[in-house]
């Protein structure tokens, strides 16, 4: 008998398989970054379809397979409605995404990450939202994920933006200072050489 984990993720990406399964890029607040395989997904009578599309939020369980971790169960818990209609806020969403894939080393929790990523996605996800809070959102976010990876060393004009929870006052604060955060996340991104 397998064990069932039960777990609140994040679909970053998913990737069809055969005729009507997918493979899924989870990030997740206990495992980190799971692949995981989900049979029959794209068949009109899957009742997984609707909770585990790309860049939704969902509660997901999860058995290990003998190589691999599959879906036996799904509800969802939302899909950003607001965020989805805003090209601006989709493209946010997207590209920390992919950095997430890109950085993230397997199966390794850290919930710092994921709460920061699931507090700026229901940010995101508001009507009123302001374009110039949508890039700071995504600087502020794409500097703490960088520094919660180790990718970012000590600085005193930083340490502001590390700590705390993520709101849109104390973002919107980072616009001031963004040349130098970016010039501190791209050489991050450089170093990390990903």
């Amino acid at each position: 008998m397998h064990h069932i984990y039960h777990t609140n993720g994040f679909i970053l990406s998913s990737v069809n398989k055969g005729e009507a399964n997918k493979m899924l890029t989870i990030y997740t607040r206990e495992m980190g970054l799971v692949r995981a395989m989900v049979q029959g997904i794209r068949l009109h009578k899957s009742k997984l379809r609707f909770a585990l599309q790309d860049l939704s939020y969902s509660n997901i369980d999860l058995v290990r397979g003998k190589d691999i971790w599959r879906v036996t169960s799904s509800r969802n818990i939302t899909t950003f409605p607001y965020a989805r209609s805003s090209k601006a806020s989709l493209l946010i969403i997207a590209r920390v995404s992919k950095l997430l894939e890109r950085l993230c080393d397997g199966e390794q929790s850290n919930e710092k990450i994921f709460d920061d990523f699931i507090q700026s996605l229901y940010l995101l996800d508001s009507e009123s939202i302001l374009d110039s809070s949508r890039e700071a959102l995504e600087i502020h976010l794409v500097l703490r994920i960088m520094d919660q990876l180790g990718y970012i060393g000590e600085s005193d004009m930083l340490k502001n933006y590390l700590d705390g929870s993520i709101n849109i006052e104390n973002t919107e604060i980072l616009l001031l200072e963004k040349r130098s955060i970016l010039s501190h996340i791209n050489k991050a991104l450089n170093e990390s050489q990903l």
